[in-house]
């Protein structure tokens, strides 16, 4: 919870760009107001932080393969539309991590990444959205491979130290 607070508190400062008592004690408490909320409303079992803390070398290229695939998608989805030869798909995938953070964080990073957005997780299945060319075929599996590679190297299935 104090890593949540700081990362909080700091994007309260990028954003403010004040430090005075006032505003540093009203970051400090929407941050531990939304951390709260956060927690009750869903419980997640084990540390998540403890495993991205464990294994920075792993978040770190998660983090750069995420960058990619951003820009990657970004130009995509920019010529796709500006040409208008773009469709739109419902696609369900197969998942392979287990951890429910983990989940949560690959139904994100693809929800992040242009030209498409993650609906749900329903058992291992993984149902998005997604545009592609028109008649034609996309990397919506390379997105969700390479997202889910990385995801596995911070949270894998076998460690049970952080649960």
């Amino acid at each position: 919870m104090i890593c949540g607070i700081v990362l909080l508190g700091l994007a309260w400062f990028a954003l403010s760009r004040r430090l005075d008592v006032q505003s540093v004690s009203l970051g400090i408490g929407a941050a531990l107001l939304a951390l709260s909320v956060q927690r009750l409303l869903i419980p997640v079992p084990g540390h998540p932080g403890r495993h991205i803390l464990r294994r920075p070398i792993g978040t770190l290229r998660f983090l750069a393969t995420l960058a990619g695939r951003f820009v990657l998608s970004t130009l995509l989805t920019v010529r796709l539309i500006l040409f208008g030869h773009e469709e739109g798909l419902l696609i369900a995938l197969p998942i392979r991590v287990t951890n429910p953070f983990a989940q949560f964080l690959l139904l994100n990073s693809i929800t992040l990444t242009p030209s498409t957005i993650s609906l749900l997780i329903e058992g291992d299945l993984l149902y998005i959205h997604w545009l592609q060319p028109r008649g034609g075929h996309g990397d919506w599996r390379t997105i969700k491979e390479s997202l889910e590679h990385r995801i596995e190297r911070i949270f894998p299935e076998d460690d049970r130290a952080g649960r």
